[in-house]
């Protein structure tokens, strides 16, 4: 008896635990974004009139619904990031990232070119968000999380991304590019 149980016992715990397992695989990626955008605010620099420092907060803005990375990065909350506190809040439209420091993308909609030349730090993991204009892509490279740099759009925002984080990027655009929504 105990033997025929044995394989029907497995295959429920092997249905039950996968998508826990799945589910903690999720939150271990967002939490590392997470760190990986601490990171990049730690390596980026404001306009005088509207760093984080001067402010004594550090905005970390998300637009679209996403849980597991709107837990990781609002455990960064109440924590020192550039001499500042770390907050944190989600927006619904383009025109609410003014404020934002940095602003992580997690869903397709939003128009970047109504953040042409706001101090915003773009950064997202959706395909070709450098390619449309965004700042800071996250990818898959090599089975490990790396980033790409739209040093143009960075640069026509007023923010100045440090060669320490340029060197670890996989690629960086110089060039100003056009933003998605742009005529």
């Amino acid at each position: 008896m105990r033997a025929a149980l044995f394989p029907l016992v497995t295959a429920l715990a092997v249905a039950v635990l996968a998508p826990l397992r799945s589910a903690q695989a999720g939150s271990d990626e967002a939490m590392v974004q997470a760190a990986f955008v601490a990171n990049f605010a730690r390596f980026t620099q404001w306009p005088a009139a509207v760093s984080p420092q001067r402010q004594g907060v550090m905005q970390l803005c998300q637009y679209g619904q996403r849980e597991d990375l709107e837990q990781a990065l609002r455990a960064l909350q109440g924590r020192p990031l550039q001499g500042a506190s770390v907050q944190w809040r989600q927006i619904q439209r383009a025109e609410e990232a003014r404020g934002c420091h940095l602003l992580f993308v997690t869903e397709p909609g939003l128009a970047l070119v109504a953040l042409t030349g706001q101090p915003v730090l773009t950064v997202s993991d959706q395909p070709g968000f450098v390619q449309r204009g965004g700042m800071i892509g996250l990818l898959r490279h090599g089975g490990r999380l790396r980033f790409e740099i739209h040093l143009g759009a960075a640069s026509q925002a007023g923010l100045k991304l440090s060669s320490d984080l340029l060197s670890l990027a996989v690629g960086v655009i110089e060039t100003p590019q056009r933003r998605e929504g742009a005529p």
